[in-house]
């Protein structure tokens, strides 16, 4: 049993099972470990109401170098955000890094970065999520095959000549490609919710299963998906969104039932907001139509434009990105099934979501209008009063 899974599985025990304890040997009339319980309790309370992730994440520290060194790591969505902050991080650990998006120009920077940072190697391999399953069966075999140059140390200018390794593959795929919603859902136009399927769900289930012979032929292998905090709390004003990742992350719970005897580890992360386009870059935001969105998506062409869309919000209101980076990386490699952080009060509310729900949907019964009016309004939903 992997080390993460192991302090899960303790840390779900122990309150009840200490709890137990005590309320049975009280009524024997002497209460045994009632001191422990007491403070486990204070430990679990204060983490609910204080926290910004789960006692798992945080007592595992980050990875360990041996995790990703040398390892083959495809990174989808990599060209900005959270998943250029994981390309670097994981660069910083010596891994060979498989780097997608659409934008060939902005990832063969993040190479240079994470080349920078410490990756043994760093390749491009652009990547348009909506492109259906067959591109994506394509750009499977596309990274399959640079992980085998990867494997012979071919460089980027030797790929005629380079002896491929037979047993070479990915090693981790992260699904970070993705974007996220400011939209009523009354107000939400067919081909936004389409766009956002293929772009959230549809193309990580299609890269998932087209590497996943791979991984199960080698018996190793490690799957990520970057879901959000929208399925652990719904999420007004992001309704489609919220349907995104939590397809994803049932398919990715399942898949991993699936193939738990075979060598194959799945990590499923849920994130709340992140500290990512503060610096002006442009974010994938649908609104209602594409027409809103930040980038029109009907002709396959990045035509971003930082006019549309909402505003981002402060930074004190969101998640460090290297925090996350380093959080999702640890629990991938340790074994984690979930890694599931957010500020305050956010983590707060997920907490009566998961064991309080009927509190948690009255909350969510007085924000939501609010929430909804802000994604109206073209601001940030999570800086409401």
């Amino acid at each position: 049993m992997r080390k993460g899974t192991a302090l899960t599985l303790a840390l779900d025990v122990a309150p009840y099972a200490l709890v137990a304890l005590v309320v049975f040997t009280a009524a024997l009339g002497s209460p045994v470990l009632a001191q422990l319980c007491a403070v486990v309790i204070v430990v679990y309370l204060g983490n609910a109401a204080f926290g910004e992730c789960d006692l798992a994440s945080a007592a595992l520290g980050d990875a360990p170098r041996s995790a990703y060194d040398g390892k083959v790591v495809w990174i989808t969505g990599a060209s900005q955000g959270l998943g250029e902050t994981l390309a670097v991080h994981l660069g910083s650990m010596g891994a060979k890094l498989i780097l997608s998006s659409r934008r060939e120009e902005t990832l063969r920077r993040v190479c240079d970065a994470a080349r920078a940072a410490g990756a043994r190697d760093a390749r491009a391999l652009t990547l348009d999520a909506r492109a259906g399953s067959a591109a994506m069966r394509e750009k499977g075999a596309a990274a399959l095959a640079l992980a085998k140059e990867m494997a012979s140390g071919a460089s980027e200018d030797e790929t005629d000549a380079m002896m491929t390794t037979d047993d070479a593959g990915v090693d981790y795929i992260f699904h970070v490609a993705g974007g996220s919603q400011h939209a009523a859902a009354e107000d939400t136009a067919d081909e936004v919710d389409r766009d956002m399927f293929e772009l959230n769900t549809m193309s990580a289930i299609a890269l998932t299963k087209a590497l996943l012979p791979s991984m199960l032929q080698r018996r190793s292998g490690t799957i990520v998906a970057v879901g959000s905090m929208a399925v652990k709390c719904p999420a007004p004003g992001q309704a489609t969104y919220a349907a995104t990742k939590a397809a994803l992350s049932a398919f990715c719970h399942s898949l991993r039932g699936e193939v738990a005897d075979r060598g194959v580890n799945v990590t499923v992360a849920h994130p709340g907001p992140i500290a990512t386009g503060l610096g002006g870059q442009t974010r994938v935001i649908f609104g209602a139509t594409l027409a809103k969105s930040t980038c029109d998506t009907g002709d396959g062409v990045n035509s971003a434009d930082s006019s549309r869309g909402a505003k981002v919000g402060k930074k004190e209101k969101r998640l460090n990105a290297e925090w996350v980076a380093r959080k999702i990386a640890a629990g991938a490699a340790l074994g984690l099934d979930e890694v599931v952080l957010a500020t305050q009060p956010i983590m707060l509310l997920r907490n009566f979501m998961q064991f309080v729900p009927s509190v948690g949907y009255r909350v969510l019964n007085k924000v939501g209008p609010k929430r909804t009016r802000a994604a109206r309004a073209g601001v940030s939903m999570y800086e409401l009063k």
